[in-house]
């Protein structure tokens, strides 16, 4: 019994740190988008 709560536990842990990774991921992502939508927004605006 001791070793299926063993192994629920590191199975816990492991879907923590899937989850932290994936918004880690979504983080930098939302930040590329976020510059380059800035980026292009001054292009635009030197144009004018």
């Amino acid at each position: 019994m001791a070793l299926r709560e063993h192994r629920t536990d590191a199975a816990m842990a492991a879907t923590e740190a899937d989850t932290a990774r994936g918004d880690a991921s979504a983080y930098w992502v939302c930040l590329a988008l976020l510059l380059a939508m800035i980026t292009l927004a001054m292009r635009i605006a030197s144009m004018w």
